[in-house]
């Protein structure tokens, strides 16, 4: 491939110079329609592409635009195509992390469990989480052995993967949250909110303000999700509003403190709570505004 400039369909698509580091530049530097044709340079910008699919695509997934966020992240499947090697790993781990928040904000447990996603393995933690909260979410209602044996699985393979990454890395976070989700699903309260507390404490040592990656199952959401379905409404509305302070446009959030504040009796506070996620989610596609509902 030639330097100069090609023009492809989606938002992002990909120039790359044959010959020292593979890059990209978007001309535009907002947020394109993810349908449009947009143009591209060759040059040395991977990460500043990088950087902007990231935040797009998280506008979408934060807006409830998931079909857009799917049109965005198929584009940028399309174009790791163009590279090779460690910088073709680097991309489709960023493009399976995007994948992995979009299928987690449709909140749909069963089917995560057996969720593998395309080129989940560019970021070895990544499956095994998903699949191991969601296995562990699953099982509570029922007490399924096979479902906890399947969470076991996951978090076994998240041991090996911490025990090579550190104590301070994404894999030891991803074990932590398994790990706690597997005791909140056992009953085993204390145990839960010392893991998730702990992989809490992990995430503002991983993820700064600026950072374009965000965490994949955000613990306090899933220590107040948990705490919620085992009838822990009080201690759950608690970690939803301290939540809510780290991520205040987080719907997910809100429709779970909404939920909690039904169960305690707070009719007027839940109502109120659905408004504002309602609100966040105006544009949303219909698919993810019939999760912002009341009970």
């Amino acid at each position: 491939m030639t330097s100069g400039h090609l023009a492809i369909a989606a938002w992002l698509a990909s120039a790359w110079v044959v010959g020292g580091a593979a890059s990209l530049q978007p001309v535009a530097t907002g947020c394109a329609d993810p349908g449009a044709v947009l143009e591209v340079v060759a040059g040395s910008a991977r990460d500043a592409s990088a950087l902007m699919l990231a935040r797009c695509t998280r506008l979408d997934i934060e807006a409830g635009r998931w079909r857009a966020a799917d049109t965005r992240l198929a584009a940028s499947r399309r174009a790791a195509a163009l590279l090779a090697g460690p910088a073709r790993a680097a991309w489709l781990g960023e493009v399976a992390r995007l994948e992995a928040l979009r299928r987690v904000d449709a909140a749909d447990w069963p089917a995560l469990v057996q969720l593998r996603l395309p080129d989940e393995e560019g970021l070895a933690w990544l499956g095994p989480l998903v699949r191991g909260v969601a296995a562990a979410r699953t099982s509570w209602a029922r007490q399924d052995g096979a479902l906890q044996a399947r969470a076991r699985a996951e978090l076994r393979q998240l041991e090996a993967l911490a025990r090579q990454s550190g104590p301070v890395s994404e894999a030891e976070r991803a074990r932590l949250v398994v790990q706690g989700a597997m005791a909140g699903a056992q009953y085993e309260r204390d145990e839960m909110q010392m893991l998730l507390d702990a992989a809490h404490d992990l995430e503002q040592r991983l993820y700064t303000p600026d950072d374009p990656r965000t965490p994949v199952l955000l613990a306090w959401e899933v220590e107040a999700d948990l705490l919620r379905i085992t009838d822990r409404y009080a201690a759950a509305s608690d970690r939803y509003r301290d939540l809510l302070v780290e991520w205040p446009r987080r719907v997910q959030a809100r429709v779970g403190l909404a939920a909690a504040y039904r169960r305690l009796g707070y009719t007027a506070q839940a109502d109120e709570t659905l408004a504002q996620a309602r609100a966040l989610w105006a544009e949303a596609d219909p698919e993810a505004q019939a999760l912002v509902k009341a009970p």
